[in-house]
C-alpha cells in the first residue's frame, strides 16, 4: 500500500450516519447487564450479555387473564391433592394397622410403645427418599409455566438469594407426606379408642398420652381465664418440641420421623380420651361431642404439626448435608442457609399455633358446638 493510500485512509471522514449507528449502539449496551462470566481456553474472559427485560404494566385484561387461569387451575389443584392424599393416607392406615398387629403379637405388654417403632420403621423408606431428593434439587429447580403445561427444570441460581415460591415448592412434597402420615396415623388410633372397650385402651395407649386421672368438665377452652400466661406457657411447651424434633432430626434423621408418629399418636389420643370420657360422665352421644370437638382442635392443630415438619426437614436437610458436601464448599453453606430459613418457618408457625389455639379456639369451638 502507497503513503499516499495510508494518507487518504486516515484523514477519511466519518460518515455522519455511521456515527448515529455507533451512539445508537452505544446506547444499547448501556441497557445490557452481566448475568455469567466464563473463562474459554488461553482467550480469556467470555462475557454473554442479555437485554433488561423492562417489566409492562398489568393491565386489565392480563389481570382477567390472570383471575380466569387462577380459577381454572383450583380443580386440578385439588384432583391432584386428593389423588396424592388419598395415596399416601391409605399407606399410612394400613401401615399402622399392621404395626399395632405386629406389637400385639409380639410384645402385648408394650405394644403401644412398639407400635410407634414398627411404624416408624415401615415408613422410613418414604420419608427417607424425599429429604434425599429435598437435599438433592434444593436451590437448583426452578418451575416454568407455559401455554398451561407446568415443567420443572434445573437451573444454578445465585448462592445469596432465596425465592419462597421456589422454596415452597422444593418442600412441597415432603411437607404433604408428613401432613398424610400424620392424618393416617391420628384416624386409626382415634377409631381403635372408640371401637375398643376403655380398659384396653388405657393399657394400649399408656404411654402415648392416656390420662388415667383425667376428670373432663363442661368448661372446654379458655374463657375467663388469664390468656397471656397461657399463650406463653404453650409457646415455651411448644417450642421445646420443636427444638426436640430438630435435634433428634439433626443427630438421628429417622428419630426425626419417630417424633412426628408419637406426635400423632398423643394428640390422637388425648383428643380420643377426652372425646370418650366426656360422653360417658355427662350422658352425651360420642360422635356428638368427638366431631365436634376434632374439628374445633384441628386448625391450631395442623399449624402446629406444620411447625414440627419444618423443623424436621430442617434438621434432616442439615445432617444429610453435613455427610455429602464439603463443609468449606459454596454448596454446603448455601444448605446450611436453607435449614436455617426453613427453622425460621417452624419458628413462625409455633408462634401462630399458639395464638390461635389461645386466643381463637374458644370462638371456633362455640360455632361447631352449635352445629351438633
Amino acid at each position: 500500500m502507497t503513503d499516499k493510500n495510508q494518507i487518504n485512509i486516515l484523514s477519511r471522514k466519518i460518515d455522519p450516519s455511521e456515527e448515529d449507528n455507533s451512539k445508537k449502539e452505544t446506547r444499547k449496551r448501556t441497557k445490557t447487564k452481566l448475568v455469567q462470566l466464563s473463562v474459554s481456553g488461553k482467550k480469556g474472559k467470555d462475557i454473554t450479555r442479555v437485554k433488561k427485560e423492562v417489566k409492562k404494566k398489568l393491565t386489565f385484561k392480563d389481570f382477567i387473564f390472570k383471575i380466569s387461569k387462577m380459577i381454572n387451575s383450583v380443580p386440578n389443584f385439588f384432583a391432584n391433592f386428593f389423588n396424592t392424599s388419598f395415596k399416601t393416607i391409605a399407606y399410612t392406615i394400613v401401615g399402622t394397622m399392621l404395626s399395632f398387629g405386629a406389637a400385639l403379637l409380639l410384645f402385648r405388654e408394650n405394644a403401644g410403645l412398639f407400635s410407634v417403632f414398627f411404624l416408624t420403621i415401615f415408613l422410613a423408606p418414604i420419608a427417607m427418599k424425599e429429604t434425599n431428593r429435598n437435599v438433592l434439587l434444593a436451590g437448583r429447580t426452578q418451575k416454568v409455566e407455559a401455554k398451561g403445561v407446568s415443567l420443572t427444570k434445573l437451573k444454578v441460581k445465585e448462592h445469596n438469594k432465596f425465592y419462597l415460591k421456589d422454596l415452597y415448592e422444593e418442600n412441597k412434597r415432603t411437607i404433604n407426606i408428613y401432613l398424610f402420615f400424620f392424618i393416617g396415623i391420628m384416624l386409626v388410633v382415634i377409631t381403635l379408642i372408640t371401637v375398643m372397650p376403655v380398659d384396653f385402651s388405657a393399657k394400649l395407649f399408656s404411654e402415648q398420652g392416656w390420662n388415667t386421672a383425667l376428670m373432663p368438665n363442661r368448661s372446654i377452652g379458655f374463657a375467663g381465664l388469664e390468656k397471656t400466661s397461657i399463650f406463653f406457657d404453650i409457646l415455651k411447651n411448644n417450642f421445646s418440641v420443636m427444638i426436640v424434633c430438630f435435634i433428634i432430626a439433626l443427630i438421628f434423621p429417622l428419630g426425626a420421623l419417630l417424633m412426628i408418629v408419637w406426635n400423632a399418636m398423643y394428640w390422637a389420643v388425648s383428643f380420643s380420651q377426652y372425646a370418650l370420657f366426656y360422653s360417658k360422665v355427662y350422658s352425651v352421644k360420642l360422635l356428638s361431642i368427638l366431631f365436634p370437638l376434632l374439628l374445633s382442635v384441628s386448625l391450631h392443630t395442623i399449624i402446629e404439626a406444620l411447625c414440627y415438619f419444618f423443623a424436621v426437614i430442617s434438621g434432616t436437610m442439615l445432617a444429610m448435608s453435613i455427610k455429602s458436601e464439603k463443609l468449606d464448599s459454596d454448596r454446603f453453606f448455601y444448605l446450611f442457609r436453607y435449614c436455617i430459613i426453613l427453622l425460621a418457618f417452624a419458628v413462625f408457625f409455633l408462634i401462630l399455633g399458639s395464638f390461635v389455639e389461645v386466643y381463637m379456639f374458644d370462638g371456633i369451638k362455640n360455632f361447631f358446638f352449635s352445629l351438633f
